[in-house]
């Protein structure tokens, strides 16, 4: 997934960079879609800008124009442990909360400590995850081709 960001300062072989956030609508409107007049605007409101720290293998400096690439899988399984994972360990917290009173009532209780414990343990594992080389990689500036000495992520 490739995306553009601004560098906002550089630290030896990494970056910061920060990158728009988007929203629903941008699909829509490339394709000369509603021009965000659907109820849809208002529920998801303005784009936000979003850090990431990302590898700098072509040495762009801060306040360059950059595209930044991730790879596929790892957007993809954040998006499961941040959708999915909660999900299933609600349903099941319901289950053995419901199995083990035999309340519906107890069954709720339990899937709420079960949707918090998820957000807590994804928290955790999120810390795990922030000592490690950032999965993120400057490949070109915008606009350019992409260098011939960046590696493939890993």
């Amino acid at each position: 997934m490739r995306q553009r960001a601004r560098v906002k300062e550089t630290d030896g072989e990494f970056a910061t960079v920060e990158v728009t956030r988007s929203t629903m609508c941008d699909g829509c409107e490339k394709s000369g879609g509603c021009g965000g007049h659907c109820t849809i605007t208002g529920l998801v409101g303005d784009s936000r800008p979003m850090t990431a720290r990302a590898l700098n293998p072509i040495g762009a400096k801060a306040g360059d124009l950059v595209e930044v690439e991730s790879d596929e899988g790892v957007v993809l399984g954040s998006a499961a442990l941040v959708f999915l994972v909660p999900l299933a360990v609600t349903a099941l917290f319901f289950f053995l909360g419901f199995r083990m009173s035999g309340s519906e009532g107890t069954g709720i209780i339990a899937a709420a400590a079960g949707f918090v414990l998820a957000f807590v343990g994804i928290g955790l594992w999120d810390r795990h995850l922030r000592g490690r080389a950032p999965r993120i990689r400057i490949v070109c500036r915008a606009g350019g081709e992409p260098e011939e000495d960046t590696e493939e992520l890993s």
